[in-house]
């Protein structure tokens, strides 16, 4: 019984806020910007899984010896790499595909449709000349 009191108090503990309402929402934000390694597509403000609970812990905790947002950051990248990041940095070749490879395709696409279309009209006419 002492046993699940404590665990229950050590996990009320884990998720409670910190005192100061400003680092608190820097906190909160943060915790929007990092991905829950275990759910992907994810926030870590809104995923349960243990490892979830872990990182809000550890944001809380970086936050209030007052590390700066980008010290977490760089603090969860260097532990879970890019992929823990909602943002890419797109300075490698991964990030630069990731923000540019849609809009590439998307370019392809519209080269190919326009080049079908043309050669469609050039058959029709050349069958339209036959037929005359």
């Amino acid at each position: 019984m002492k046993a699940l009191f404590l665990s229950l108090v050590i996990a009320l503990a884990a998720e409670a806020p910190l005192d100061n309402a400003e680092e608190e929402a820097r906190a909160q934000a943060l915790m929007r910007e990092l991905r829950c390694v275990a759910c992907e597509n994810e926030p870590v403000s809104q995923s349960a899984a243990p490892i979830a609970e872990d990182m809000r812990a550890r944001i809380r905790e970086m936050v209030g010896e007052g590390s700066t947002d980008q010290e977490v950051r760089d603090w969860f990248e260097s532990r879970y790499g890019e992929f823990v990041l909602f943002r890419p940095k797109g300075n490698s070749l991964s990030g630069a595909l990731l923000w540019i490879g849609p809009f590439a395709l998307l370019g392809i696409g519209g080269l190919i449709g326009i080049l079908t279309a043309r050669r469609k009209r050039t058959v029709a006419q050349q069958i339209e000349a036959e037929d005359v």
